[in-house]
């Protein structure tokens, strides 16, 4: 017979063993691989790769912890009460907006996740009621491992001596700090402003009219530096002083007076020695009448004999009636003849002074055109 100690022994032995564990599922997912955490300003993106299965849609969680959280909720009574690895899990894994998703990535960027927190990340594959293992990242502090944009440049003043750069900042962080580094474009000398959390930097000490080229950096100022890539380069030229400005009016003023004068000069020039052509263009010579040229070509043209023709035409006649004897009318027919012979006489001879004068006045005029 066994002894009564013995047994209550073996009693608490068989009561003190732990349970068997639950025997693993033939079906269980494949759980997620390759994760990567990408940070770029404080927006913080975790991305895997995604499960492949034949038949249904591959569900998504993610779940994060802090050792703070943790620390703090290690005691929380709302956990079940079980064995110390799933108390830990209860405390420590917190969900967040990303909780049975398609997409094989997450942004876990949230305001109750503070920048300077140290956390990890994991991610579980479902498919129905079948599970993959949780897979989890490194740790993950945002103040060092985000990438810190470059400043972006709202305006540039210039001055003969400096140029003064005012920004605004790639994020809204009390932590940042700027810097720029600056150059001749000519040369390739660089230098550097000092670390500042000014949004307006000035580079002093520049050669007027001279253009420069610059960039800018920030960087959050922790435990470890996180300093983020330079901006592209941008150049401006700076401006000129007062008594630059000055002497470049005077220069101005006087080439425009150095020029006007010598184009004047030119222009005599040019009259004098081509003075036919300018007066040929500027005033055109007079045309003589056609009738008066065609007299000129051939003074033996019958033109007096028009001329009497036209003053006999011209001239007026009275009837005559003889109402006395023959002699009377004789002698008054006579007298008669004798004065029209007289008249035409006096026309002709009227006439060929006229055209004696018109050809001695059209000379003269001839003479003083070609003078002229």
């Amino acid at each position: 017979m066994p002894r009564p100690g013995a047994a209550l022994l073996l009693c608490l032995l068989l009561l003190s063993r732990p349970e068997p564990l639950a025997a693993e599922s033939p079906f269980q997912l494949p759980a997620p691989q390759n994760m990567t955490v990408y940070s770029y300003n404080y927006q913080n993106l975790l991305r895997w790769a995604p499960v492949k299965v034949d038949n249904g849609s591959v569900l998504y969680t993610v779940q994060y912890s802090t050792p703070v959280s943790c620390l703090l909720k290690v005691a929380n009574a709302r956990c079940p009460r079980g064995n110390e690895q799933n108390r830990m899990a209860c405390a420590c894994w917190e969900e967040i907006n990303c909780t049975n998703i398609t997409k094989t990535e997450c942004n876990f960027t949230h305001p109750n996740i503070k920048s300077f927190w140290t956390i990890t990340l994991r991610v579980r594959a479902e498919l129905g009621q079948v599970k993959s293992d949780w897979v989890e990242t490194n740790t993950f502090v945002a103040d060092q491992n985000t990438i810190i944009g470059p400043p972006v440049i709202v305006n540039v003043d210039s001055t003969p001596d400096s140029l003064f750069l005012s920004f605004v900042p790639p994020v809204k962080e009390d932590t940042l700090q700027y810097l720029a580094r600056y150059w001749e474009k000519s040369t390739n000398k660089q230098h550097e402003t000092e670390w500042t959390k000014n949004t307006r930097i000035g580079l002093l000490n520049l050669k007027q009219l001279t253009e420069y080229c610059f960039q800018l950096r920030a960087k959050v100022q922790v435990l470890h530096d996180n300093i983020g890539p330079l901006s592209k380069t941008d150049c401006h030229r700076t401006a000129a002083s007062d008594a630059t400005r000055a002497g470049f009016v005077v220069i101005i003023f006087v080439a425009a007076t150095i020029t006007v004068v010598f184009l004047a000069i030119v222009c005599f020039l040019f009259i004098q020695k081509f003075h036919q052509v300018v007066k040929y263009w500027f005033q055109p010579p007079f045309k003589i009448p056609p009738h008066i040229e065609e007299y000129l070509k051939d003074p033996g043209m019958p033109v007096l004999e028009e001329l009497q023709n036209n003053c006999a035409e011209e001239d007026p006649w009275d009837s005559l009636s003889v109402v006395s004897n023959a002699e009377g009318s004789q002698a008054l027919v006579k007298y008669t003849l004798n004065t029209h012979v007289h008249s035409d006489s006096r026309s002709i001879e009227s006439g060929k002074n006229l055209i004696i004068l018109q050809q001695k006045d059209l000379y003269q005029c001839l003479d003083a055109i070609e003078r002229g």
